[in-house]
């Protein structure tokens, strides 16, 4: 079967166009490039959009800490330092169970995509991928 294909292939002829690797090379790079384009343009909004997020987190974040009373915790350590010592373990266990995890969580995974996010579109940049010609 294999010879009788490579005969067949062999008895046609065909010559490929003289100018069909320079367009298979620009369809591939103008690919590239879109490709890029559109990753630059996904990380920059992912990154803006946690960065305008953060805002109201960091709001909730306050005003948990605040009414938590976390601060009250923290004062009364530094104020006396004898009955934190003696009583730390209850202390510490206090203020772990008084902390907003979940506004401290949101947060924190805010800062992180953004981060994140803005990392992987400065790689694009850097990298040289991303030519803006239209």
């Amino acid at each position: 079967m294999k010879k009788e294909l490579r005969k067949a292939f062999l008895n046609t002829k065909i010559e490929a166009d003289s100018s069909l690797a320079q367009n298979i090379w620009d369809s591939i790079i103008a690919r590239n490039k879109r490709v890029a384009r559109f990753k630059l343009w996904a990380f920059s909004s992912v990154s803006l959009a946690s960065l305008i997020g953060f805002i109201p987190a960091w709001h909730l974040l306050s005003n948990d800490l605040a009414q938590s009373g976390i601060y009250e915790y923290l004062s009364l350590a530094f104020s006396n330092g004898s009955s934190f010592f003696a009583y730390w373990k209850e202390f510490v266990l206090s203020i772990a169970e008084s902390l907003p995890t979940i506004s401290i969580a949101l947060s924190l995974s805010l800062i992180f995509i953004f981060f994140l996010s803005l990392r992987f579109a400065t790689k694009q940049i850097i990298r040289g991928q991303l030519i803006l010609t239209i």
